[in-house]
């Protein structure tokens, strides 16, 4: 047994770099909702009609998904705290300026900008949370979780400042993300902003054509069921329900979906500890598809479509946080890099998969497509079982192998009392 130490080093809270990189996603996610909720606006002001208005959205989203990997480079080099709280103050200052209601040419370069900083804020998050925790799949399903609380929670905020602020309301609508950037470059860990010299500036495109990048796969069609629900569900209950865009069941659908998906992530990412992650990712991949294909049985006045609908959106996301942790341990020394990529990459790669899901709906009708896209995690079972199962996976420790083994590394003035207390590739303490 190791004796206690007189000398104990400066005990460092785990939580910090979870909290406050929650708290960046969350707040980050809030501005981004910011644009969906002002499209009526720039309808009525500015006289854009729908189709602009689709166009619009659609830049928004490759700004906010393909630059990630690049962007992930700089978190690689200069520290996921800086990055992540330029991300933040980058993208409440940009997407605030979208309520001034700008010409359309400066409307769109506008929003063609401000989504770098939801592209750099998820893998540069996603490396910060996991910080000094030896459960890093819960941590990304934390932070995962709290973009999604922040985007339902960024046009109810809007429409209060809107309400209330007056000509102030640009200065309103900034300061969360003053505050939220502020707050995180104070109290992160300093060692969370410091990066070995030897680590390279230019993108190592190994990573999309290894291991990571099929991963990454892996990953766009895992999302593409959710896709799909988000944007063609509503469609196929108003063709093959006759319910009006308006009929409450159709938003009901989209929140309980959207709030089961935050719980679903945070439920795999406590499981991870305790299960195989292999086993688990092909158990939540394949366990989703009768989940979703149910949808399209069900009319949302039956009792199992509520039961359906959360068991769907539970199992939409839960795979991501096993994905980007997979990603980044594949990189040891480009992990934010590997998070762009699934983050990123994979969200649009999803996207242009759902393209092709939406003009099969001309073709075939709605109900056919949808149901395409709801199989699309069958392959990505297949892709992730062919690259996890050939990494060694740490096998979970106990709450007392932990204490004990680990105690030093969370900074509890304990010395180890086993002979090993490694630190994962990425900077996770883990029990070897």
């Amino acid at each position: 047994m190791a004796n206690l130490t007189l000398a104990p080093p400066r005990p460092r809270s785990a939580r910090t770099p979870l909290v406050l990189g929650t708290l960046g996603h969350v707040v980050n996610d809030a501005y981004t909702a910011f644009l969906p909720a002002l499209l009526p606006m720039f309808h009525l002001q500015l006289g854009l009609d729908g189709t602009t208005l689709a166009g619009l959205v659609a830049i928004f989203a490759l700004s906010a998904s393909l630059p990630g990997p690049f962007l992930g480079k700089l978190s690689d080099r200069f520290g996921e705290a800086y990055v992540t709280a330029v991300s933040v103050l980058f993208s409440a200052v940009l997407l605030s300026l979208l309520a001034l209601v700008p010409s359309v040419p400066l409307l769109f370069a506008l929003v063609a900008v401000a989504g770098f900083g939801s592209a750099a804020i998820h893998p540069a998050g996603s490396m910060l949370v996991r910080q000094g925790t030896s459960r890093p799949e819960l941590a990304v399903a934390l932070f995962a979780a709290g973009g999604m609380l922040g985007y339902a929670a960024g046009p109810t905020l809007l429409a209060v400042a809107r309400h209330h602020a007056g000509p102030a309301l640009p200065l309103v609508l900034v300061l969360p993300g003053i505050v939220a950037a502020a707050t995180i470059m104070a109290l992160v860990p300093l060692e969370s902003t410091s990066r070995p010299a030897s680590t390279k500036a230019r993108f190592d495109w190994r990573l999309v054509f290894g291991p990571v990048g099929l991963v990454t796969l892996a990953a766009a069609f895992a999302f593409l069921p959710a896709i799909a629900v988000l944007n063609g569900l509503p469609l196929f209950l108003m063709e093959r329900h006759g319910l009006p865009d308006t009929h409450p069941a159709i938003a009901g659908t989209l929140t309980t979906f959207s709030l089961a998906a935050a719980i679903g992530g945070i439920g795999v990412g406590l499981l991870a500890a305790r299960f195989s992650r292999t086993r688990l990712l092909a158990a939540v991949l394949t366990g989703s598809v009768p989940a979703f294909l149910a949808l399209l049985w069900l009319a949302p006045d039956e009792t199992g479509y509520a039961i359906v609908l959360g068991a769907a959106g539970a199992l939409s996301y839960a795979a991501t946080p096993i994905l980007v942790v997979a990603a980044q341990d594949l990189a040891p020394h480009s992990g934010a890099t590997a998070s762009g990529m699934v983050f990123g990459l994979g969200s649009a790669l999803a996207g242009l998969m759902y393209f092709g899901i939406g003009a099969l709906q001309a073709e075939v009708g709605v109900g056919p497509a949808l149901a395409l896209a709801f199989v699309a995690p069958l392959l990505s079972a297949a892709i992730s079982f062919a690259v996890l199962r050939r990494v060694p996976s740490v096998a979970a420790a106990s709450v007392t192998e932990t204490l004990c083994v680990c105690a030093a590394a969370s900074g509890a003035g304990i010395v180890t009392c086993a002979p090993s207390c490694n630190l994962s590739r990425n900077g996770v303490s883990r029990n070897a």
